[in-house]
């Protein structure tokens, strides 16, 4: 392709070519491959017939590009031009004696494709097309010039003014919807990056700075939606002598509280040991449904009727990260928030709401509580006598009295703020909320069913026996009318590649698949587990950075770092905090279960640990119940791959060794009065392998590869007679192998044996190089 510009040189047409292509943002060029020249003018013309489609009079282009020339002298040299164009566009130039006309479809041109884009993009806000209206935006034309150092055309140049004023005009109205669009969909990133460039194109709007300072804040950088603020305001004043307007302002002050009230609530996890300084903060991913649920509950919170929404899940499901961006998007939308957090270590009584009524100190509409209600509070709240110095000192009741007293006070605290405006109480880890604040949220749910409050709460199933104060709380919600039950599922694959994408800025179409798979198959979709590992990966060098893009690329890591397991001490520290406080009976029945790997039934555990069936499977329930394990096929596993990895990893070498050796024995002992499965023979063989016991494993591992050999799975027998390979303990038993081989390889029709793969076996949190299918370098 050669670009042919003023300066130009020329070559030779060769074969089959594309199209021209006319490039009118930026320097203007024409994209051919004919042997020609082309002017200022002559681009000017081109540039002009292809955006201005139908018929032109030869005096209409006289008048427009060589209208200060003498009438022969114009005519000689729209002539001349008309030349240039032909011998570069050929038949693509219609010509008489009075009209021209450049037939559009004999030649392309990337404003007239942003045009044609930006008609399939409704205005109104709704989007009609996004990938038609990426594909426009992807066309700056704001650098819209037609010509270059054009003189004596003063009408060509107005036209080329208005032309450009109506292209960023309309470029302006989709970067608008492109925003809006984006915070619709959660994509705070993408809300960003439009916003940004909508802002710097139309610096002195306000309408910009707000989608600027909403995608900012939505994605968790409230100083930057601040700063952003800040700097309008000063231009305006330096620059028109005016103060923004009022809806900005007001935003401005929302976000100065909500991250106020956030700073107070609790830090999150996060590992240790990857590199400072790179952001691992993502658009939220996965939970489209979720979040319609919380807006219909805020909308129907903001006509005047509580709702409860409960938002439960496992841990590191991102409760608490979803929470975050709906909060914060309920603040943009001038609601209220209160937020706090239990603690399982936490033994001051009303602890959790303390904390959540601490954080609505600066709420408007406090004052207008009455001064007995707040004086009643600030027995718990101290800090109200500072903010309130004039409150009478608290009455004093009896007991009974006492109580209602202040449940009552703390319900007209929350009354008076709702009455201002609608509000939301967060607070998170409810399965940590201490008995007396359970009895105090009752009451207050009941007490403010009239009023305009949302009360959000997430809950993690397994936490807690179910008895306990929080679980009772979390049933009686639940069956309450007007409850919204918000479960988190995991993130899918395709979510986990979104991410990936997102994070690494991923161009290529397809780069990242296999990497999400892999990620996908080794955290079940677990948001912590994810963020978690990737981490480890940049720790380990797996992944890098281009130091001039931030694309993620494959790093520079050696052997060791590649195949070590990839689980952080963050990682393992919550998990060990979810094992560590079972009862001695659950941890040895999930020890089990984790060493087993691919399942173990009932009678398994039953013969391994001595105790009947029935207990057994009640056992492996209570594990379901704390969302350690599940049940697949009548078999117990654990939740998660890597879950199981842990807990692996936290046995002594001989428990684990006894462990497998034990669940050999147990399979041999429940089988041997029954025809064998190969399933269970291989089971026996992989686990008494690993038991040490190799006569046993030797055994069972040729059995396991007769049967394979019989329904011809070749590649999988295979694997087994390397098993039986490795435990053979006489030149006997080698040669009872080698039969083998060359029997299977003569039944697979083989010249050579192919590369063994190994027996299946647990699942572990390992990634290789050869899985991450991105760019070595951006």
């Amino acid at each position: 392709m050669r670009q042919l510009s003023p300066t130009a040189a020329t070559r030779i047409l060769e074969g089959d070519q594309p199209a021209p292509r006319l490039r009118l943002c930026g320097d203007p060029a024409l994209i051919t491959t004919r042997a020609v020249s082309l002017g200022a003018k002559d681009l000017a013309l081109l540039a002009y017939l292809r955006l201005e489609p139908g018929p032109h009079s030869r005096e209409e282009l006289t008048a427009l590009l060589w209208g200060e020339y003498p009438d022969e002298k114009a005519r000689g040299s729209l002539r001349q031009a008309l030349k240039h164009l032909r011998d570069a566009l050929g038949a693509a130039i219609e010509v008489d004696r009075t009209t021209l006309e450049l037939l559009p479809d004999e030649i392309t041109c990337d404003v007239a494709e942003f045009l044609e884009r930006a008609e399939r993009v409704e205005i109104d806000g709704e989007m009609m097309s996004e990938g038609d209206l990426e594909a426009a935006l992807a066309i700056d034309v704001s650098r819209f010039q037609p010509s270059v150092a054009i003189r004596n055309s003063p009408a060509f140049e107005d036209w080329a003014s208005a032309t450009r004023e109506r292209l960023v005009r309309r470029y302006l109205q989709l970067l608008a919807v492109a925003s809006r669009d984006a915070l619709a969909r959660r994509a705070w990133h993408d809300g960003r990056r439009f916003a940004e460039r909508w802002a710097t194109l139309a610096p002195l709007d306000d309408e910009p700075v707000v989608a600027l300072m909403e995608a900012q804040f939505l994605s968790g950088h409230a100083a930057d939606a601040l700063a952003t603020y800040a700097d309008h305001a000063t231009r305006l004043a330096a620059e028109l002598h005016r103060a923004p307007g009022q809806s900005l302002i007001e935003l401005a002050s929302r976000i100065r509280r909500e991250s106020r009230v956030s700073q107070q609530a609790r830090s999150p996890r996060s590992a240790n040991g990857w590199h400072e300084g790179l952001s691992f903060s993502a658009s939220l991913t996965g939970r489209a449904e979720e979040w319609e649920a919380l807006k219909q509950a805020w909308e129907t919170v903001c006509d005047g009727t509580t709702r409860v929404v409960l938002t439960e899940g496992e841990a590191g499901a991102g409760k608490t990260r979803l929470a975050d961006d709906f909060l914060r998007w309920v603040a943009t939308r001038g609601g209220t928030v209160l937020r706090g957090a239990c603690d399982a270590n936490a033994g001051a009584p009303f602890g959790a709401v303390v904390e959540t009524l601490r954080s609505g100190l600066g709420a408007p509409g406090l004052a207008g509580a009455d001064p007995e209600s707040l004086a009643q509070v600030a027995r718990l709240l101290p800090e109200l006598r500072r903010r309130f110095p004039g409150l009478p000192d608290a009455t004093v009741y009896g007991q009974a009295v006492e109580s209602w007293r202040l449940f009552e006070a703390v319900a007209q605290i929350v009354l008076a703020i709702a009455d201002e405006n609608p509000m939301t109480i967060f607070l998170d880890d409810l399965h940590w909320c201490d008995a007396d604040s359970c009895s105090l949220i009752q009451f207050l749910i009941r007490r403010t069913s009239e009023a305009p409050v949302l009360w959000y709460f997430t809950f993690t199933h397994g936490e807690i026996i179910r008895d306990a104060p929080p679980a009772r709380l979390h049933r009686a919600l639940r069956m309450a009318s007007g409850t919204v039950a918000v479960p988190l599922r995991p993130l899918t694959e395709q979510d986990v590649w979104r991410l990936i994408r997102e994070l690494g800025r991923i161009q290529s179409a397809t780069a990242g698949r296999r990497f999400a798979a892999r990620l996908h198959s080794v955290t079940a979709g677990n948001p912590f587990f994810v963020f978690e590992l990737l981490k480890t990966l940049f720790a380990r060098r797996l992944l890098g950075t281009d130091s001039t893009t931030g694309a993620w690329i494959v790093g520079s890591a050696n052997d060791e770092s590649a195949t070590a397991p990839l689980i952080t001490q963050t990682v393992q520290d919550a998990i060990a905090e979810r094992v560590d406080g079972l009862p001695d009976d659950l941890h040895l029945v999930l020890a089990t279960i984790a060493v087993a790997g691919r399942g173990c039934a009932p009678d398994v555990l039953s013969h391994m640990h001595g105790i009947s069936r029935l207990r057994a499977a009640a056992l492996s329930d209570a594990l379901i119940e704390r969302r350690l394990v599940v049940e697949e096929n009548a078999q117990y596993r654990c939740a998660h791959p890597i879950l199981a990895d842990v807990i692996r990893s936290r046995l002594s070498t001989s428990r684990r060794r006894e462990t497998h050796r034990a669940l050999a024995l147990s399979l041999e002992f429940l089988l041997s009065s029954s025809a064998f499965q190969e399933k269970e023979m291989g089971e026996i063989a992989r686990h008494a392998e690993q038991g040490g016991d190799r006569a046993m494993a030797y055994r069972y591992a040729l059995l396991a590869a007769d049967a394979c050999g019989q329904r011809s799975a070749h590649e999988e027998a295979l694997s087994w007679l390397d098993l039986a390979s490795s435990c053979a303990e006489t030149v006997e038993e080698t040669r009872i192998v080698s039969r083998h081989v060359t029997g299977l390889l003569e039944q697979a029709g083989w010249d050579e044996a192919p590369t063994p793969r190994s027996p299946n076996g647990p699942t572990a949190a390992r990634l290789e190089l050869a899985d991450l299918d991105i760019p070595t370098s951006a």
